[in-house]
């Protein structure tokens, strides 16, 4: 039988997103191991909400990563630790989604999985970011490197240990490394690597749409081609969230970027996923004060 699991990365300054994002993901699935990848030593709050969410912390070693990290980027340490976040792929199971935690999952997160086949779908990806791994006058050179490169986020995936590992990673970089930084872009950390190691070992990702017709894979929170199939949501729970045109379901919706929440006080057409986001978040809260105070999630003493 396959195992599978999913992973996010998360430190304090990141409490309320991850309380959102675990929201999303246990009100739908409370079974599915979640493994949680520290991203700094800034943890105390993240740590506190494992038994609320039910995660484990990654028992992974950070010392290879990290100083391949440091090697890339010596200039920006602040910046380092986001390659972090590959080590979900080291996690003894199957199949491995990866999140990152400013984004809110929409469906079963057990609808993900299933879909790696190596050599066939290596990856699974939810969604493309056009000029943000490779500098764009180089994109010509990459295609005709890479034929067939589609540049992917990296803010979410799913793969596995017996597809891609660390160690891959790190070798396929470090073999190429003049190659890779003439390609990259700059100011970008996780998702040049990601997209330069599937090209370069010829791995072949796969968009989710093509694995499932009824998805349609990860949205940028200011995507105006997606909405709520019964108007704008009361609470997290009203309403699938789809793709306008195809009816499709989103699998996420991702608040990607430095700048996350600004657009949502200027901007009206923004309001109703404002508010499909911080509804989770509440429940969240709600979630963590019930298993604090020994209540459940609806208020009842766990006696009851």
């Amino acid at each position: 039988m396959t195992s599978r699991a999913m992973a996010f990365m998360a430190n304090d300054r990141y409490y309320n997103w991850t309380v959102g994002f675990l929201e999303s993901v246990r009100c739908r699935n409370s079974v599915l191991p979640i493994f949680w990848i520290p991203y700094d030593s800034h943890t105390r709050r993240i740590a506190s909400l494992r038994r609320a969410f039910d995660f484990e912390m990654a028992d992974v070693n950070f010392s290879a990563l990290d100083a391949f990290a440091d090697r890339l980027f010596p200039s920006r340490p602040a910046k380092r630790r986001n390659l972090r976040k590959y080590a979900a792929l080291a996690l003894q199971y199957d199949e491995v989604a990866y999140f990152d935690v400013d984004l809110v999952l929409c469906i079963d997160a057990a609808r993900l999985f299933g879909h790696v086949k190596a050599g066939e779908a290596d990856l699974i990806y939810f969604s493309t970011s056009p000029g943000f791994a490779f500098r764009r006058e180089q994109m010509p050179r990459a295609h005709q490197l890479f034929p067939g490169l589609v540049e992917i986020s990296a803010g979410a995936f799913v793969s596995s240990r017996n597809v891609l590992t660390i160690e891959q990673v790190i070798d396929v970089v470090n073999s190429n490394v003049e190659l890779y930084l003439s390609l990259r872009r700059d100011g970008v950390f996780d998702q040049p690597v990601l997209n330069f190691v599937l090209a370069k070992c010829g791995k072949k990702p796969v968009h989710i749409r093509d694995c499932d017709p009824t998805l349609a894979g990860m949205a940028w929170s200011r995507n105006r081609q997606i909405g709520f199939e019964n108007g704008a949501p009361i609470g997290f729970e009203n309403g699938r969230l789809v793709e306008l045109a195809t009816k499709r379901e989103v699998v996420a919706v991702h608040w990607a970027g430095g700048i996350k929440l600004a657009f949502e006080m200027i901007d009206p057409r923004a309001w109703s996923l404002a508010h499909f986001r911080s509804s989770y978040v509440r429940r969240g809260k709600h979630r963590v004060m019930a298993q604090t105070s020994g209540l459940n999630v609806f208020g009842q003493s766990r006696a009851n």
